[in-house]
């Protein structure tokens, strides 16, 4: 008997291992078209420099599209996302790396705002490929007068 609970343990091991965070349901299949897409990122939030809609948002990853209209973005670092990113539209520049000093702390642990200490700095273009490791101080800006479209797909490290 006591053999027969051992291996009812150690079979529900692994599925207990894989619940869900957020039992989020299986993604469908989803077309969104050029100008779908545009129209959406064009119009930002009240208070926000940039647009952004989601193309999905699953529980270990998601994928947005985000325009950013202009620059002075607020820093940002997240723990426990892995953002991989393709820039599809417009000027900009990366500001990565360092230490961000003041920013304020979310419920999720994402820290936003502050300022960067020591980062670096990459000019971005059309087809250009970033990946922001989980804790990564980072932020996006247009180049001043210009947009910046890309698309960030965040898996959950």
């Amino acid at each position: 008997m006591r053999l027969l609970i051992l291996a009812a343990l150690l079979l529900a091991g692994p599925a207990i291992a894989q619940t869900p965070v957020r039992a989020t349901p299986p993604d469908g299949f989803k077309f969104m078209t050029q100008a779908e897409i545009d129209a959406s990122v064009s119009k930002p939030d009240p208070g926000r420099v940039y647009g952004a809609t989601f193309a999905n948002d699953h529980e270990t990853y998601f994928v947005e599209f985000v325009k950013r209209l202009d620059h002075g973005n607020p820093p940002e670092q997240h723990p426990h996302w892995i953002d991989q990113i393709t820039i599809l539209a417009g000027e900009g520049v990366l500001t990565y790396g360092g230490t961000l000093a003041n920013g304020e702390t979310a419920a999720s642990g994402e820290v936003r705002g502050g300022t960067l200490n020591g980062a670096s700095t990459k000019k971005l273009g059309p087809g250009d490929f970033v990946l922001i490791p989980a804790g990564l101080p980072h932020k996006f800006d247009a180049a001043p007068g210009k947009t910046l479209t890309y698309v960030v797909y965040k898996a959950r490290s």
